[in-house]
């Protein structure tokens, strides 16, 4: 069975995998590999920040392949000063879109990324941003309907 939900406490054991698979994989952006912590110190903090963040400021969603989580992504709520094209302010930020690399290229992503964006519209979050360097990301994104300007990517729902 496949299926992509919102992600909640239950799920932190996999999230967190899942989030250094993601690190891993983004060393090889990072040019200054001086780190100041290793592996079991990411985890760990990773959990914390999961258990104090997870579905009050940041919300995930999982692809599942059975009972295993192989794609996520999501997003930070931040709030703003009301605007006239932003009445409540809200502003998302997407974070941690990873695949597991044997799972690439069967859409995955693409539906968890979608479940993520629809979630957020009815949260009535009509502005987001992200950044990226990996360039089959930033193609998903672009056909998504975000659009870059230095270096970030923004997308309106309006």
């Amino acid at each position: 069975m496949e299926y992509v939900r919102k992600l909640d406490v239950l799920d932190i054991e996999q999230m967190v995998l899942l989030r250094i698979e993601l690190q891993d994989y983004d060393l090889k952006y990072v040019k200054n590999k001086e780190l100041i912590g290793d592996k079991d110190d990411l985890i760990l903090q990773t959990k914390r920040y999961l258990e104090s963040h997870l579905n009050k400021n940041l919300f995930m969603f999982g692809y599942f392949v059975g009972d295993e989580l192989v794609a996520n992504c999501g997003f930070y709520l931040d709030e703003h000063f009301p605007t006239y094209v932003n009445l409540n302010g809200y502003r998302g930020y997407i974070c941690n879109v990873y695949t597991k690399e044997k799972y690439r290229g069967r859409g995955y992503q693409r539906k968890t990324f979608n479940e993520c964006l629809n979630f957020a519209k009815k949260q009535e979050i009509i502005s987001f941003s992200l950044s990226s360097k990996n360039e089959d990301a930033i193609n998903m994104y672009k056909s998504f309907g975000f659009r870059p300007a230095n270096g970030i990517y923004h997308f309106f729902t309006n």
